[in-house]
């Protein structure tokens, strides 16, 4: 796919309030062959995605960053999700293992650098997974945190190269009780520790039990951070008389999650 700007224009012309499955139809079918979702296994959407894939028949690639430091729940899921929907996932790797960072860096560099942490285990593979793509898919919504809020279902990025892709987010006007509705509704598999307090999953040394705090809390505790950097190292376009995000509005219909 060569022009990603006209594909974001043709979007902006075509789609208003535009529905999950509709926007994953039109990636799949604009961008075959080069676009990919992007699943953690931590938290639900991911997964809702997938599902939404599967049921429209839809074979888009699953993009998975295995940061060496996950939960053991975490690979389980994986595994099990990968046989229920047969979609082939892409395990992606950082390129130095857990024992090659700390021999270069120095041990548990996620205490004094979580940021270099970050960037080495998951941005970095990203980016270069990344490369063979011009549709990116997500499931980034706007009521996940304040970095998050003016997330839109369709948004032009640019790389750090300067190439330019299309970043999807089909559920980024979804809310949590509409995510876990729908999960619930189709009887989906989740991560079980989401269950024991955690409400946002991520490797295992940067994540604690959260409580109430919101769906991104426990991640880093006791610092400010609250990304990791996948969703902040390319640049949206929107200035300079780029095309910038495309305003698609609308809203599922609320519920909460499974009891």
């Amino acid at each position: 796919m060569g022009d990603v700007r006209a594909a974001v224009r043709n979007a902006r012309e075509r789609f208003s309030g535009a529905s999950p499955e509709t926007l994953l139809r039109w990636g799949a079918d604009t961008f075959s062959g080069r676009v990919a979702i992007s699943c953690s296994f931590g938290g639900p959407g991911g997964i809702v995605l997938i599902h939404m894939a599967h049921r429209l028949g839809l074979s888009i690639p699953v993009l998975f960053i295995d940061t060496g430091y996950l939960f053991p729940e975490t690979y389980r899921l994986k595994e099990e999700v990968e046989r229920a929907f047969s979609l082939p996932v892409r395990t992606v790797a950082p390129r130095l293992s857990p024992e090659e960072q700390a021999e270069q860096y120095g041990p548990r560099l996620w205490e004094r650098d979580p940021d270099l942490c970050c960037s080495l285990r998951k941005v970095e593979p990203m980016a270069k997974a990344l490369e063979g793509l011009d549709c990116w898919i997500t499931s980034l919504r706007r009521d996940q945190s304040p970095t998050r809020a003016s997330v839109e279902p369709v948004e032009l990025h640019r790389l750090g190269s300067g190439r330019e892709i299309v970043k999807l987010n089909p559920l980024a006007y979804w809310t949590r009780k509409d995510v876990w509705r729908y999960a619930a509704e189709h009887r989906l598999p989740y991560n079980p520790l989401l269950d024991q307090g955690y409400s946002s999953l991520g490797c295992v040394q940067c994540t604690a039990r959260a409580g109430d705090g919101g769906e991104r809390a426990g991640r880093w505790p006791g610092r400010a951070k609250t990304e990791c950097g996948l969703h902040t190292f390319t640049e949206r376009a929107g200035s300079r008389g780029s095309p910038g995000p495309v305003e698609l509005g609308g809203s599922a219909s609320r519920a909460g999650p499974p009891s």
